[in-house]
């Protein structure tokens, strides 16, 4: 009698748990969709204030041009460097994590390796980048959108007095919904969390991202409207013949990612910040830079999506193109090193897509003199060409495709983008190019002597299938210096672990880290628990 009322009290029990993890569940989809509502608020605004200014700059600089000549535009070289060094003095002085894109913070943040300051990343965000993006440095408005969605989650789960794993997965899930909204693009949001912020595969963590994503992309389109970043008309896939010039561009495309990842990594070091120029100095150069470029070769200048439009109409001309597509890869590309560097708010996406805009086009007008029937055209290689670099560089094969794909319209390209960007990752693997957010993150963690807390913190960790710690012995895992695996939590079982205790994929495992542990080795234990 007795084991039968045990067994029904262990029955309702269980029944009690499941109806709060799903009324928790829940509870967190309601939550995401209001992060997705306000990362989508928050880029529709950022956005409408990058556009008002930047139309404002262009017609002071054509106007002054045009009454004043050298001495308009002396006049406005003077104004990019102004905004160029009180971007780069702001941003140091007041909060130096919102310099860059922030992907590499937001990823710093979800290993509890760095704080979240949301309300300062917020107003340096929307302050000092609008003054380097209006002053015509060459970074997209994707980097500051993300990192806003992601603060502004931090701030509302803070808000609410959320556990810190909700917390963690709302920070991620306001991120990706960040790069939904400044792209139109519901899907390459979902995937970007996914794949770039390696968040564990659970049906928590794809409800969230989803809702999110959907969520802040409804936002921006009721606020400025439902059609694509570029609204092109569908095409035909292309055919077999075609498929040497795209795996030819997929090559071209991991060496420009190479080339760009290793200055930008030399360009952002320590000693390029510079012991001799302060931040403002350094903004200032370059923004003067940026004021000349304004009038000698306005193109490679902001984030370039007008550029990248034109590539992708085929409507930009020039008496020797090819010569001419190579300089401005060459100096948007070196361009856009240069500004990032200085540590002004901005992200690298969209001047990444512009440069593979620039590559595929260039490429398909060579090809086309070489060999016409078997090369697309120029247009349409452009669109393989942005895909192919972005995957290069980054290395979120499936984030850059579906993002094009839902930029673009054209559906029936998709095979083709994704076999470019399987060349891409596959030669940028083969050439050992790391990938730029996880070098950044990297390096930013083993030179940063910084500590988060002096006490403890408790971290829950996923254990994925195929990671380095699935199927392993507790005993046989490198565990860093001043870190415990406390629990490990099998279905409706919790375990102490012991040295041969084996972990097994969908384990959650409690992790205390004290003061003491290093950060990249934190991180890096965490990675261990992603899937390959």
């Amino acid at each position: 009698m007795d084991r039968g009322v045990q067994a029904v009290e262990r029955s309702r029990h269980q029944e009690r748990h499941q109806a709060l993890s799903r009324l928790s569940r829940r509870y967190t989809l309601m939550l995401s969709a209001v992060v997705g509502v306000l990362a989508g608020v928050m880029a529709v605004i950022f956005r409408t204030i990058l556009d008002s200014t930047e139309l404002l700059r262009g017609t002071a600089s054509s106007g002054l041009w045009e009454r004043y000549h050298y001495f308009g535009a002396i006049a406005v070289v003077l104004c990019t460097s102004i905004l160029g060094a009180a971007a780069a003095s702001l941003t140091q002085m007041y909060c130096p994590e919102a310099g860059g894109s922030g992907i590499p913070h937001i990823k710093a943040v979800l290993v509890t390796a760095r704080p979240m300051r949301s309300a300062r990343i917020i107003v340096t965000k929307l302050g000092a980048g609008v003054l380097a993006l209006v002053g015509g440095m060459s970074l997209g408005r994707e980097g500051p959108t993300v990192h806003m969605g992601g603060a502004i989650a931090a701030l509302f789960s803070k808000g609410l007095h959320l556990p810190g794993r909700t917390q963690r997965h709302l920070i991620a899930a306001g991120a990706g919904a960040g790069l939904a909204a400044v792209f139109n693009a519901p899907l390459a949001g979902f995937l970007f969390i996914m794949e770039e912020l390696r968040r564990e595969m659970s049906r928590g963590t794809y409800g969230n991202a989803l809702i999110t994503a959907v969520s802040s992309v409804a936002v921006t389109r009721m606020l400025i409207g439902s059609d694509a970043t570029y609204s092109l008309p569908d095409v035909l896939p292309l055919p077999l013949k075609d498929f040497p010039v795209i795996i030819l561009t997929g090559l071209a495309a991991a060496l420009v990612g190479r080339v760009f990842n290793d200055l930008l990594m030399r360009t952002t070091d320590k000693g390029f910040s510079g012991k001799r120029l302060t931040p403002g100095w350094n903004g200032a150069l370059v923004g003067a830079l940026g004021g000349v470029l304004i009038f000698a070769l306005p193109e490679v200048t902001g984030g370039g999506h007008r550029l990248t439009h034109d590539l992708l109409e085929g409507r930009l001309e020039h008496h020797d193109f090819i010569p001419y597509l190579l300089l401005l890869l060459c100096m948007k590309l070196l361009f856009t090193v240069l500004c990032y560097a200085t540590g002004v708010p901005g992200g690298i996406f969209a001047p990444l897509l512009t440069m593979g805009a620039i590559l595929g086009y260039m490429l398909g007008d060579g090809f086309a003199l070489i060999a016409p029937g078997i090369t697309p055209s120029p247009a349409r290689l452009a669109t393989i060409g942005m895909a192919a670099v972005l995957t290069a560089s980054v290395r979120a094969p499936l984030t850059g495709v579906v993002l094009i794909v839902e930029m673009t319209g054209q559906y029936h390209m998709l095979y083709s983008l994704l076999l470019a960007s399987f060349v891409a990752y596959a030669a940028s693997e083969g050439m050992k190019t790391e990938p730029i957010y996880e070098a950044l993150l990297s390096r930013d963690l083993k030179h940063d002597l910084t500590k988060v807390s002096a006490d403890a913190r408790v971290l829950e960790i996923a254990v994925e299938p195929g990671s380095l710690f699935d199927r392993r012995q507790v005993s046989k895992i490198k565990v860093p210096e001043d870190l415990l695996i406390a629990i490990i939590d099998r279905g409706n079982q919790s375990l102490v672990p012991h040295g041969t205790t084996r972990l097994e994929a969908g384990d959650f495992l409690t992790v205390v880290v004290g003061p003491n542990c290093p950060n990249s080795d934190m991180a890096e234990f965490l990675e261990s628990a992603r899937g390959m």
